[in-house]
């Protein structure tokens, strides 16, 4: 078997956390399974990743469905449990869900300060032309969630934008969790869970990925517990998985100077002057002008790559239906 993540920044071994958590299942579980830190999310049945190739070929897509066929191989990070905490574990997993996912989402791919750092962070991850294309997905599933959560679209003005309940939420999330953990290493004692795996792909995101707006971050990093038992994890199971860019290393070096008091010169020109900055300008109609060029672009980009590579050819077949012909893969029947 074969596993398919973002390559990892900051130390951790991959920037995504549903990679990071499907990862720390694996170490938990101890599977056999070898990971390529450099997938292609077109690549995926769902257009994200991680995914799983399987030993007969088969693709198999998203957190849950990945852990489902590993537990089906035997391979369980709940295995040693008490019988009690693994009826508890998946109440869990499932407050975590409802209180903290949703504006761990929003904060990464709906906040318009944010935005942006997260789309060029994934698409330096993901090959060109495909990089214009799979960021989006991300955007668009983080729309359906504010829609149904809080009645508001992406694309709306920013005053329109209430995730104060949401914010409330999650930070209470994190308080239960720091309450939970407590002295333990683990938040069922010395052993790791499906619980922590979840837990790591959250705070381990949060507390390294540098936004504009990172509310969440701040609260998390006041829970000094959580940002050691993170720091544990990674430091036990991932010391050899940990990435570092120069890139990155010279930009938090830049933004902990700037924390500290230095500022740009443009910058302060441009309070001085009263003019208001780019990032003020960003209005969601030029949001909305620049996704569509970016789509037509990868759009071009992806079909002329068809071309290319053969998957589509024009026909010479003049007195046939089809202008194009598209040479569809052929799989094989599965029971």
């Amino acid at each position: 078997m074969e596993l398919y993540v973002y390559r990892g920044e900051w130390g951790l071994p991959t920037i995504d956390y549903d990679c990071a958590r499907v990862l720390a299942y694996l170490k938990f579980s101890e599977a056999k399974v070898t990971v390529n830190f450099n997938g292609n999310p077109f690549s995926s049945p769902d257009g994200m990743l991680p995914y799983l190739v399987t030993d007969t070929g088969r693709k198999i897509a998203g957190y849950t469905k990945i852990v489902e066929h590993l537990q089906s191989r035997g391979c369980d990070a709940n295995a040693q449990l008490e019988t009690q905490n693994f009826i508890v574990i998946n109440g869990c997993i499932q407050y975590v869900f409802e209180n903290l996912y949703p504006y761990f989402l929003y904060s990464l791919w709906g906040d318009p300060k944010n935005v942006d750092t997260t789309r060029m962070l994934y698409a330096k991850r993901i090959p060109i032309p495909f990089n214009f294309y799979c960021p989006r997905k991300y955007v668009l599933k983080t729309n359906e969630l504010t829609r149904s959560l809080a009645g508001f679209c992406l694309e709306d003005s920013i005053e329109l934008h209430d995730v104060a309940d949401m914010l409330l939420s999650a930070k209470k999330c994190i308080n239960w969790v720091a309450e939970k953990l407590g002295d333990n290493q683990y938040l069922f004692g010395d052993t790791p869970s499906e619980i922590d795996a979840v837990l790591y792909g959250y705070f381990s995101v949060l507390l390294k990925l540098a936004l504009p707006n990172n509310a969440l971050q701040n609260h998390l990093k006041q829970c000094t517990k959580l940002v050691r038992y993170v720091d544990r994890i990674t430091t036990i199971y991932f010391a050899k998985e940990g990435f570092h860019s120069p890139a990155a290393s010279s930009s938090s070096t830049g933004s902990s100077s700037s924390s500290n008091g230095t500022s740009s010169k443009p910058k302060e020109e441009s309070e001085s002057n009263g003019k208001p900055t780019q990032k003020d300008e960003d209005t969601p109609y030029e949001r909305k002008k620049r996704y569509v060029v970016s789509g037509i672009f990868a759009t071009i980009a992806m079909v002329s790559y068809a071309f290319m590579s053969g998957i589509l050819s024009l026909s010479d077949d003049h007195g046939g239906g089809g202008f194009f012909q598209y040479d569809e893969p052929e799989y094989d029947d599965e029971d």
